[in-house]
């Protein structure tokens, strides 16, 4: 009866079940804001009003039948309990109160603590008594149920919580998220027990207990532990998420004033609680610094981006077309170059475009031969530099200058020359700093060979005078030779090259003679004309009438015939001439050519035709006054001067150069001595009754009276 007593007196408590009441859960704060619950506590927290103090033991019935009982009364709670209930039941089991511990103070294990953010730290709330004091002496020690699978409205829990009511204790104020596993476990189990399910044995109602829980209280503290369990979920999750997120900064963009410090997460150790540097001015400085540097090099990027398509675009507009033409004339000849390296302005005379080109690595060769000892080399235009070189076939340099200082040189022999032209312009030279600059070459071989001018001075000449030969300047600088039937005594130096004379001998035969010049390798054959002489003669009854003294062409005595044979010295008479040695006048008994006969017949003497004559190769004369000076006819250097004795008394020789010399026999006295120098008009000496007078070129004499009067022709051709 007691028992039924104690089951009336429950049952109007849970009889009229009340819908409880919900409000929103409170949404979890940010995880840089929302610091973890404290877990300092080693027990979990007590509902609002209940005390920690354990009540008194009370005797129990025996398990055994109250374990079937309990078992039966979960089944049926489970059955009827709303879903609000439901969700608590299915919480995870780290927070499973402590109900079922035993009633003996024993240690609960202390749930393992959370990072706690360095910046915010919330004080420790006051603890609140535990729940198991007032369950204590009504749960009997009954087996815990098995656990089930969690359904998926449980991630919905997350983000709506169920509101408690307003007997059980805030979730703010409620870290709940502290209790251990075992304590979860516990507070599962109690939401399945008699007492809040109604279904109360009667033995146990009879327990003492200090205080009465009824099914809305139970199920708005068991609401209220799940939110504050899963708010601290959330905000742990949070602040994970936002720590993670921290560390992927690498490079946070600077802002105008200093950023609060991004909170980490609180570390076991004590050197890791110090916060992470803030950049100082001078970095943030340099970065800006920086960032600037590497816009204006963005900048000059583009700008030379844009430039180097210009100066592209103008380099591919300086074509060849714009190269200069330079023309090469040498001796006529127009010349090919074979090297040229021109620079085309691009951009004024900063940037170039270069043409360069070996169009020949051998020198061009000539085909015609250089005929002038000075040839002409002409270059056009004519404003430019050029620098020529030549050099002969020992690769010796013959001229080295300019091309108008070239004008003025001229070859000394001939051969085979190499040359080098090189045409500069320069920007010097050039107008302007836009003009094209660079070098052009020419190198040729060439060939002088220069044909000396051969002239026949006197083409027609009579017996007794002077044929003369001129030859031009040879470039092998050797003596040309002649060659015929008149001797001649060779060709010696003039002024403009080279000159021979001929001496007609008084019989020399009559008609044309071939005269053969051979000079720098060029052989030219001239023909003479020789013309007879009108001689007169003389004859006579006995000897005794010849003409005294005579000395005839072989009559020479040795001193004056070796001296005939010597080379002949330069020219003498070039300046005045010949004269007579005789400022009087004077006979001549005896002329050049002249022949002497002796008891020739009538019909001879009318004929002229005879033998036995002998023929004067000199001139006798016979001075007016007795004793007469002579002078010097022509000048020349004096190489006999003494008296030889006999018919050729006081003997004078003088050489006027090219084989031709001046003698004199019958001299009374001598002014002059062997070696001087004289000049035309000098005085010479004294003549004595007769005086022999003779002139030789070599050893061929000529008729004196045509030299001294001027009317050998060839004589005046020096």
């Amino acid at each position: 009866m007691e028992e039924d007593k104690k089951s009336t007196a429950v049952q109007p408590e849970e009889a009229p079940k009340p819908k409880p009441r919900r409000r929103k859960a409170a949404s979890p704060q940010p995880a840089a804001d929302t610091p973890p619950a404290p877990t300092d506590s080693a027990e979990p927290p007590a509902a609002d009003g209940q005390s920690t103090k354990k009540p008194a033991a009370s005797p129990k019935k025996p398990r055994a039948k109250k374990n079937t009982k309990t078992t039966k009364t979960t089944k049926t709670a489970k059955s009827k309990t709303p879903k609000a209930a439901k969700t608590v039941k299915k919480a995870p089991a780290d927070e499973t109160p402590e109900r079922k511990a035993p009633a003996q103070d024993s240690p609960v294990p202390a749930a393992p603590e959370l990072a706690e953010p360095k910046s915010e730290s919330k004080p420790e709330p006051p603890e609140t008594p535990a729940r198991e004091d007032a369950a204590a002496p009504t749960v009997p020690d009954v087996p815990s149920a098995p656990e089930l699978p969690e359904p998926a409205e449980r991630a919905e829990s997350a983000g709506t919580e169920p509101e408690p009511t307003a007997d059980a204790p805030a979730a703010d104020n409620t870290p709940a998220a502290e209790a251990p596993p075992e304590a979860a476990a516990a507070d599962t189990a109690v939401t399945d027990t008699p007492e809040q399910t109604g279904d109360v044995h009667a033995d146990d109602a009879a327990e003492p207990s200090g205080l009465v829980f009824s099914d809305d209280l139970a199920n708005d503290k068991a609401l209220a532990a799940e939110a504050a369990r899963m708010a601290n979920i959330s905000r742990t999750a949070q602040l994970s998420i936002a720590q993670i997120m921290a560390g992927l900064e690498e490079d946070p963009a600077p802002s105008a004033g200093p950023a609060p410090a991004p909170e980490a997460p609180q570390h076991d150790s004590a050197d890791d609680e110090d916060d992470e540097p803030q950049d100082t001015i001078p970095q943030a400085h340099g970065r800006g610094v920086f960032g600037m540097f590497k816009w204006l090099l963005l900048v000059v990027l583009f700008v030379l981006i844009i430039a180097g398509g210009g100066v592209a675009w103008l380099y591919r507009s300086a074509t060849p077309d714009m190269l200069p033409e330079v023309k090469v004339t040498f001796d006529g000849q127009e010349l090919a170059p074979t090297a040229y390296k021109w620079h085309v302005p691009v951009v004024g005379s900063f940037f170039r475009r270069t043409y360069a080109e070996t169009l020949n690595s051998s020198p061009v060769v000539l085909e015609d031969a250089i005929s002038d000892a000075s040839p002409d080399i002409i270059v056009t235009p004519s404003d430019y530099s050029t620098q020529l070189t030549i050099t002969d076939a020992d690769r010796e340099t013959v001229y080295e200058g300019s091309v108008t200082g070239f004008r003025s040189y001229l070859f000394a022999e001939n051969g085979t020359f190499d040359a080098k032209l090189v045409v500069t312009a320069s920007d010097s030279a050039a107008e302007g700093s836009s003009s094209v600059t660079g070098t052009e070459t020419w190198q040729f071989r060439f060939t002088v060979g220069i044909k000396p001018s051969v002239t026949l001075c006197t083409p027609t000449v009579q017996q007794g005078s002077v044929a003369a030969v001129r030859v031009g300047s040879t470039m092998s600088r050797t003596e040309p030779t002649l060659t015929g039937p008149l001797e001649s005594t060779g060709f010696v130096r003039a002024a403009n090259g080279w000159i021979c004379y001929l001496p007609i001998p008084w019989n020399a035969e009559t008609g044309n003679t071939e005269l053969t010049v051979t000079a720098d390798g060029y052989t030219e054959t001239l023909t003479l004309s020789v013309r007879a002489a009108s001689y007169s003669y003389k004859d006579y009854s006995a000897k005794s009438q010849l003409t005294s003294p005579y000395i005839g062409a072989d009559d020479a005595p040795d001193a004056v015939r070796r001296l005939l044979t010597n080379d002949g010295g330069e020219i003498q008479w070039a300046v005045g001439g010949f004269v007579q040695p005789f400022l009087d006048s004077f006979d001549t008994p005896l002329l050049y050519g002249m022949t002497e006969y002796v008891g020739r017949s009538y019909s001879e003497r009318s004929t002229n035709y005879g033998y036995g004559g002998r023929t004067s190769t000199n001139v006798v004369i016979r001075p007016k006054k007795s004793k007469d000076s002579m002078i010097v006819p022509a000048s020349g250097h004096v190489l006999l001067a003494e008296d030889l004795g006999g018919s050729y008394g006081c003997t004078v020789v003088i050489d006027h150069g090219a084989g031709l010399r001046s003698i004199f026999y019958g001299l009374t006295a001598l002014d002059v001595e062997a070696g001087d120098d004289v000049k035309q008009g000098q005085l010479l000496g004294t003549s004595g009754r007769t005086v022999v007078a003779e002139l030789r070129i070599g050893t061929v004499p000529i008729n004196p009276l045509l030299v001294w009067r001027g009317q050998c022709d060839g004589l005046k051709y020096y």
